[in-house]
This record gives structure tokens, sequence and C-alpha cells, in this order.
């Protein structure tokens, strides 16, 4: 009886920590946690970095604002495994992501200040594609 009381007890709390494990896990990649997905926003910025990796990359823009002032907006996007598969679909590759380059990105506006979660892009050659619509990665581009 003790026994079986002592592996009820520890099954409990394996099963207790994943659960409060796993909610941390899922609750740090939420989309509508971090931007908010009802305003929309364009940004036109010279591409001054990229950061390809899982679980999240992104992209930093050099933004010049309204009074003229430059700033440093921070672009989030999907994992690299994601972004490289749905791209190849796209006729498009990282490589496309052009430090220096000027484009425009389209996308969720972060809680957080001056940040955004990619939609879509356009590069300065006109080259354009739409990323993700409000269900799914949508497969539209133009060259």
């Amino acid at each position: 009886m003790r026994s079986s009381m002592r592996k009820l007890t520890i099954l409990i709390a394996i099963s207790g920590i994943s659960l409060l494990l796993g909610s941390a896990v899922n609750a740090h990649h939420s989309v509508p946690v971090n931007f908010d997905m009802n305003t929309e926003l364009a940004i036109t910025g010279i591409l001054l970095e990229t950061s390809w990796r899982n679980p999240h990359s992104h992209l930093v823009l050099e933004v010049t604002n309204e009074a003229g002032e430059k700033e440093t907006w921070l672009v989030e996007w999907n994992a690299i495994n994601t972004i490289r598969r749905l791209l190849s679909k796209l006729e498009f590759s990282i490589d496309d992501f052009e430090i220096g380059e000027e484009i425009t990105v389209v996308g969720w506006l972060g809680r957080n200040e001056k940040s955004v979660y990619f939609r879509e892009v356009t590069f300065s050659d006109g080259r354009h594609f739409v990323w993700q619509t409000r269900l799914n990665p949508a497969e539209q581009a133009t060259k």
C-alpha cells in the first residue's frame, strides 16, 4: 500500500511539473500574447541584421520615423526550418534578404516597443511575397 501510494505521489508530481513546463514553453511562442493581431503596420527601412535560428528568426531594420530620426525595429519571424521550407515553395530564399537593402515589412504590431511580427515583404526591386494571412501561410509571390 505504501509503495503504490508513493508511486502515485511521484506520478502526480511529475505530471504537474510537465504541465507547468509545457505551458511555459507554449506561452513563450504565442504570437497573440506578444503581438496585436488586430493592428497591422508597414515599416520601411534598411536591413541591418538577420538572425536565422530556432525557435524564432529576426530581422533588424533601421527606420526613419516621421520626425526624421533613426529608429531600430525588431521584426520577429518563424523558426529557420519553417522559413527555409516555405520560402523555397515561394521561390525565394534567406539569401534574398541582403544587409544594406531597403525593404518594406508589413506585420502585426508588437506589444513591445518597435517590434513587429513578419507577414509580408517588398524588396527594393519590387519583388514581394506574403508570408502569412490570418489563418495560414499564404503561397503568393511576385517576382
